[in-house]
C-alpha cells in the first residue's frame, strides 16, 4: 500500500507537505500542489478515510442541502461548480436529507454522517430545522439567503436589478414593470433595487406595475404580462422573475399575437444557456455560479480549519448583464 512517505520521496518534499497538498491546506504553488496530487494518483494512493477521520476529527466530506423545490438550471450549474471546487480541495460531497420529522433532523443527520460542514443551496429558510443547522456548531454556509451570525454567499440581487433598469432607461423606457418571485431575501433585495433606481432616475412606478409572481412558472408569468398589457397606461418593459418564466412567456405570447420586443420588451434573470439559443435572444442577467461556489468553499474551509478565530461573513457576488434582442 502506497504511503505518504513514498509520495514524499518521489516528489522530493516532506511528508507534511504531501499531507497538506492532498488535503487542500497547502500554501505551496498551484503547480507544486498539482504535481504532488498527480504523483499520488499515478502511484495509486488512496487515503484511509476511517483512519484519517480518527486522526484529524475530519471526514473531508461536506453536506449539500438542496430541497429541490425548483427544477432549475441555475442550481444545476451551481452544483456542478461546487463539485469542481470539492475535487480541487480534496473533499467529497454528500446530499443531505431530512431523515425524520424532528426539527433538528438536518443537524443530527449531518452529525451522524460526521460531515465537516454543510452548504445550503436551496431550502425553506423559515424551517426550524434549517435555522437549527445554521445556528449549530457544524460549519454551515447559506447560499442566497442571509442569517445573522452565519456565513452567507449571495448574488448581488439589488445591484443587478439596478443595472437592468438603467439599461432599459438608457434605451428610452420610462414605464417599467416588475414581476417578482416568491417572497424571500432574493425577492426583497431585487425589489429594493428596483424602487431605488427608479427613484434615482425619476421613473414613476404605479402600484399596478409591481406584481407578485413565482419563480420558474411561465404560465403565471404570461398571465401577469397580459394583465399588465391591458392597463390603460401599459408598461413598455417588463422584468420577469427568471429566464425560465420569461422564455415560456415568449412562446405563449407569440402564439397569442403579442410580439417581443415590438409590442413589449421583456428581461429575464439567471443567464441560462437556453436563453442564448432562442429567437429572439433573451436580454438577461447572468449569475456567476463559479464565483459563488468558490466563495462558499472559501468560507466553509476557513470555518473548518480555523474554528476558534473564524468570523462569519457575508459575501456578495456580482454577475453580468447580457444584452439580447428582447429589450430595445
Amino acid at each position: 500500500m502506497v504511503k505518504l512517505k513514498d509520495i514524499a520521496d518521489v516528489c522530493g518534499v516532506s511528508v507534511a507537505t504531501v499531507s497538506r497538498a492532498l488535503n487542500g491546506l497547502t500554501n505551496e504553488s498551484k503547480e507544486r500542489t498539482a504535481f504532488i496530487r498527480r504523483t499520488a494518483q499515478e502511484m495509486g494512493y488512496y487515503p484511509n478515510v476511517a483512519a484519517k477521520t480518527l486522526k484529524t476529527s475530519r471526514s473531508n466530506n461536506l453536506g449539500i442541502l438542496y430541497e429541490d423545490r425548483m427544477n432549475h438550471e441555475y442550481f444545476s450549474s451551481l452544483i456542478d461548480d461546487l463539485r469542481r471546487e470539492a475535487d480541487a480541495k480534496g473533499y467529497d460531497l454528500t446530499f443531505l436529507s431530512r431523515n425524520d420529522s424532528s426539527e433538528n433532523s438536518y443537524y443530527e443527520h449531518a452529525r451522524q454522517r460526521s460531515l465537516d460542514g454543510v452548504i445550503v443551496l436551496q431550502a425553506d429558510y423559515d424551517d426550524p430545522g434549517i435555522i437549527r443547522l445554521a445556528s449549530g456548531t457544524i460549519p454551515t454556509v447559506i447560499i442566497d439567503h442571509v442569517y445573522e451570525g452565519c456565513d452567507c454567499v449571495i448574488s448581488d440581487n439589488r445591484t443587478s436589478i439596478e443595472q437592468i433598469v438603467r439599461h432599459a432607461w438608457n434605451l428610452g423606457h420610462r414605464r417599467i414593470a416588475f414581476i417578482q418571485g416568491e417572497k424571500g431575501a432574493v425577492s426583497r433585495e431585487r425589489l429594493a433595487g428596483f424602487y431605488k433606481v427608479c427613484a434615482e432616475l425619476g421613473i414613476r412606478v404605479p402600484v399596478a406595475f409591481v406584481r407578485n409572481g413565482h419563480f420558474h412558472d411561465p404560465a403565471d408569468c404570461v398571465r401577469i404580462i397580459e394583465e399588465l398589457l391591458q392597463l390603460d397606461e401599459k408598461p413598455t418593459c417588463i422584468l420577469c422573475p427568471d429566464d425560465s418564466s420569461c422564455l415560456g412567456a415568449l412562446w405563449q405570447l407569440a402564439a397569442r399575437g403579442i410580439r417581443v420586443p415590438e409590442d413589449v420588451s421583456l428581461v429575464g434573470y439567471d443567464g441560462l444557456r437556453m436563453s442564448r439559443m432562442m429567437h429572439p435572444c433573451l436580454t438577461t442577467y447572468r449569475q456567476d455560479t463559479a464565483r459563488i461556489a468558490e466563495a462558499a468553499f472559501s468560507l466553509i474551509l476557513e470555518a473548518i480549519t480555523n474554528p476558534e478565530n473564524h468570523i462569519p461573513q457575508q459575501i456578495t457576488v456580482p454577475g453580468m448583464l447580457i444584452e439580447g434582442e428582447t429589450l430595445r
